[in-house]
C-alpha cells in the first residue's frame, strides 16, 4: 500500500495486539488541502477512524513525519472504536515552494503501525487572501507581493472580489477603453474593421457591410439569409457527393455561429431542402473556416436563418479532420425540411475563395470518415474520399505518388511521406522545424528550483525563471457564468480513425454519450502570457495532426466530481492552442486588437482564449456514468507551466446532472 495518496481516501489497515485488542485505521480524507509555510513550523491536522477494538489514548498512538522536522501528531482525547480520532502538531516544511510529498508512520507506543503512507503538501507563503497579494519566497524568507487587482492605471478603479479571486478595472472620466497598438485605417472604407480592433462606420437600415470590399450592400445580395444561394443546381440528384467553388470575399456580416461567438467574418449562405430523413457529411477549406448549419422552422425562412442564438443551430464545426489546416466539417442525420448551410470564418481576417464538399446519404446513414481523408468505406456505401492523379492513399491520407522521403540534414521528424527520418534518444526530443534531436532543461513545476539562485528580490517561480517580487503577471481566471451555462449532452459516432479517439478523448469506439461544455481562460492578470514557440520548444508542446497546428501541453484538466469532492471520471490533460480570442476587460492598457494566434500562441492581458462546446474534445466521455447530480470540475494550468499572480483561483466547479440514457 505504499506510495498512495492522501486525496483517493486510502484505507490503511493496520493491526497490533494490546491486551488482547486490535488497532485497526482507516485513513479519512483532510478537511481542506493541507498547506505549510516554508519559513518556519506550521500546525498540521489529520484524521484517521478507529475501526479496531482498542481505545486510543493521547500519549500513545501517534503520527510521525518522515525526514521533517517537527511531529509528531498527537491525540487532544480518548478516541473509542468507531470514532475519528484528530491528529495534531506543528511540523517544519523544507524552504522550498511547491507540492512535497510526506510519509508518515503510524505508531502506537513507539511501535510503527505497519507501513507509513503518503499525503500531499503543498508549501507556500500564500496566507490564502486573494486581494492582499500572493506572498513570495525570496531570500529565504515570505515577503508581501504586489496587489493582484492593480492595473497601473490612474483613470480606472479596481475592484478586488475576495471570494471569487477576480479583479474588475472600471473606466472613469476621459479614461481610454483600451491601448491602441496600431493607427486605425479607414481610408476609403465605409464600414468594416479599421484594422485595430475598431469599426470604421456602420451601414443603414436593409444594408450590411461587405468586410472584403468596406463598403455597405443590400442586405438581399446573393448569398445571404435573405437571398441564400442554391447548395445544388435544380434537377441535381440529392444522395451522392457535391463540390462547390465559392468565394466569401464579397460577403456580408450578419451571422455569427455558436461555436466561435466572436467571430465577425463574413459569410456566404446556401440553402437546400430534404424530403426525407438523409445523412449529411459536409467540408469546406480555403482558409480558418467555421461552418454552421441552421433550419427553418417557421414560415419565415430568413429570420429563422437569422437568428443568432446558440438554440437555432443544428451544428457548427470550428476545425476538424479531414479537411484539415483549419478547414472544417459536419455530419449528422437530418430530418426533412429546409436548411441553411452557411461558411464562414474564425475572425474578420479569413475570407475568401474555398471549397465545399458535400454528402448526401439516403435513410439518414450518416458518413464516418472523422480522421480519414480517403479510402475505406464510409459506412453509407461510399469512401471516405478520392486522391488526386498523382496521388496515392496511405493510411487514409492522400500522398504524392511516387512520393520520395525527405530526410536531408534531418536526425528525426517527418519524412513528408507518412514516415519517419529517425528517432531521439530517451533524453532528447525532436525539434520538427530543424529536424534535430535535442535535450531541454528539465523543469519540476510542481516543486520548481532555480539554477542559478535567485538574487534577494526575486522568487523562483513554477517555470523554473527567477522573478522580480514585484514582477507583473498573467492570472488565469475561468468564466464561470459560461462554463456553467453552456453545459449540453450529444451522442457522437467514433471510430478508431476519428480524432477523438487519436487524441484519447474517448474511453471506447461506436456511439459515446458525452457532456459538452465551453471553457473561457480570461488573463485577468497585468502582464501578457507569453510562451516559446512550438520550434523552440517542443517539450511543452503537442503537435495535433487532426487540427494541424500545435496545442500547449496540460493546459487544461477537467473532471466529474460527486457531491463529497471525489472523481467520478477524469478527463485527459487538455491540450489548447492558446490565442486571443476576444477583448473582455478595458483600460488604457489593455490592447485593442488582436495578437497571438495558433502560429503565435499566448494571451494577452485582458483577452480571452474561448472553447467553445461544439469543438471536438471540449467534453467528457459518460457513456458509462450513471445518471444523477455532480458537479464539473475545470482547472487551468494544472501543470504550473507559467508562472501567474496566484494558482488559488485557476479551478471553477459548476453542478451538473446528468439525464437518464
Amino acid at each position: 500500500m505504499r506510495g498512495l495518496s492522501l486525496w483517493a481516501a486510502l484505507l490503511l489497515l493496520v493491526t497490533a495486539c494490546d491486551d488482547d485488542v486490535t488497532y485497526v485505521a482507516a485513513w479519512e480524507p483532510p478537511e481542506a488541502p493541507l498547506q505549510l509555510r516554508p519559513d518556519g513550523p506550521g500546525d498540521v491536522h489529520l484524521r484517521m477512524k478507529n475501526e479496531g477494538t482498542a481505545t486510543w489514548k493521547p500519549g500513545q498512538v501517534q503520527l510521525v513525519p518522515q525526514g521533517w522536522a517537527g511531529g509528531p501528531l498527537g491525540l487532544s482525547e480518548q478516541v473509542k472504536p468507531g470514532q475519528v480520532a484528530s491528529f495534531r502538531g506543528q511540523v517544519s516544511a523544507p524552504a522550498q515552494p511547491g507540492v512535497h510529498t510526506v510519509r508518515w508512520t503510524p505508531q502506537h507506543k513507539g511501535t510503527a503501525f505497519e507501513q507509513p503512507f503518503e499525503t500531499s503538501v503543498e508549501v507556500t507563503c500564500s496566507n490564502g487572501v486573494f486581494c492582499d497579494g500572493e506572498e513570495r519566497f525570496a531570500d529565504g524568507r515570505c515577503v508581501a507581493g504586489p496587489p493582484p487587482c492593480d492595473d497601473g492605471a490612474a483613470c480606472t478603479d479596481d475592484v478586488c472580489d475576495p471570494e471569487k479571486r477576480t479583479c474588475q478595472h472600471i473606466p472613469s472620466g476621459a479614461c481610454a477603453v483600451c491601448m491602441a497598438t496600431c493607427d486605425p485605417d479607414c481610408s476609403g472604407k465605409l464600414c468594416g474593421d479599421d484594422g485595430c480592433g475598431g469599426q470604421c462606420g456602420t451601414c443603414p437600415a436593409g444594408q450590411a457591410c461587405a468586410q472584403g470590399v468596406f463598403e455597405c450592400r443590400p442586405e438581399t445580395q446573393a448569398g445571404t439569409c435573405r437571398n441564400p444561394l442554391p447548395l445544388l443546381a435544380s434537377g441535381t440528384p440529392l444522395v451522392g457527393d457535391h463540390v462547390i467553388q465559392g468565394d466569401t470575399s464579397n460577403g456580408l456580416h450578419q451571422l455569427v455561429p455558436s461555436c466561435n461567438r466572436t467571430s465577425t467574418a463574413v459569410e456566404s449562405v446556401y440553402t437546400f431542402t430534404l424530403t426525407g430523413k438523409t445523412g449529411l457529411e459536409a467540408r469546406v477549406s480555403g482558409y480558418d473556416t467555421v461552418l454552421h448549419l441552421r433550419k427553418q422552422r417557421g414560415a419565415n425562412g430568413a429570420a429563422d436563418c437569422l437568428d443568432n442564438t446558440a438554440a437555432r443551430t443544428v451544428a457548427c464545426s470550428d476545425d476538424s479532420s479531414p479537411p484539415g489546416d483549419y478547414g472544417s466539417r459536419i455530419s449528422l442525420a437530418l430530418d426533412p425540411g429546409t436548411y441553411f448551410l452557411i461558411v464562414d470564418g474564425f475572425d474578420s481576417t479569413q475570407a475568401g475563395p474555398f471549397t465545399l464538399n458535400v454528402r448526401f446519404a439516403a435513410n439518414g446513414c450518416v458518413p464516418k470518415c472523422d480522421g480519414v481523408y480517403c479510402g475505406g468505406s464510409d459506412g453509407c456505401g461510399g469512401n471516405c474520399g478520392v486522391c488526386g492523379g498523382n496521388e496515392s492513399c496511405v493510411k487514409g491520407r492522400c500522398l504524392a505518388n511516387p512520393c520520395i522521403p525527405n530526410c536531408d540534414g534531418k536526425e528525426c521528424g517527418d519524412n513528408g511521406c507518412g514516415g519517419q527520418c529517425g528517432f531521439c534518444p530517451n533524453a532528447e526530443l525532436c525539434v520538427p522545424a530543424t529536424g534535430t534531436c535535442e535535450t531541454f532543461a528539465a523543469c519540476d513545476h510542481l516543486r520548481p528550483t532555480c539554477t542559478p539562485s535567485c538574487g534577494a528580490s526575486e522568487f523562483c517561480g513554477t517555470d523554473c525563471a527567477c522573478h522580480p517580487v514585484s514582477a507583473q503577471l498573467p492570472d488565469l481566471i475561468l468564466d464561470e457564468a459560461r462554463l456553467r451555462d453552456e453545459i449540453l449532452f450529444d451522442t457522437i459516432f467514433v471510430t478508431e480513425n476519428s480524432c477523438a479517439k487519436v487524441e484519447e478523448c474517448v474511453e471506447g469506439i461506436g456511439e459515446r454519450r458525452v457532456l459538452r461544455f465551453s471553457v473561457e481562460a480570461v488573463n485577468q492578470g497585468s502582464a501578457t502570457l507569453t510562451v516559446p514557440p512550438p520550434a523552440e520548444r517542443p517539450d511543452l508542446f503537442t503537435f495535433s495532426p487532426c487540427h494541424g497546428h500545435y496545442h500547449f501541453s496540460g493546459f487544461a484538466t477537467y473532471a466529474l466530481v460527486d457531491a463529497e469532492g471525489r472523481t467520478v471520471l477524469a478527463g485527459r490533460k487538455q491540450a489548447y492552442c492558446m490565442e486571443d480570442t476576444q477583448r473582455v476587460a478595458t483600460g488604457p492598457d489593455v490592447p485593442c486588437s488582436k495578437k497571438f494566434t495558433c502560429d503565435d500562441q499566448g494571451i494577452q492581458r485582458g483577452w480571452s482564449d474561448l472553447y467553445g462546446n461544439t469543438l471536438d474534445c471540449q467534453w467528457l466521455d459518460i457513456t458509462d456514468v450513471p445518471p444523477g447530480d455532480y458537479r464539473l470540475q475545470v482547472t487551468l494550468n494544472p501543470s504550473r507551466a507559467f508562472q501567474e499572480t496566484t494558482l488559488d483561483n485557476n479551478t471553477s466547479i459548476v453542478p451538473v446532472t446528468l439525464p437518464p440514457r
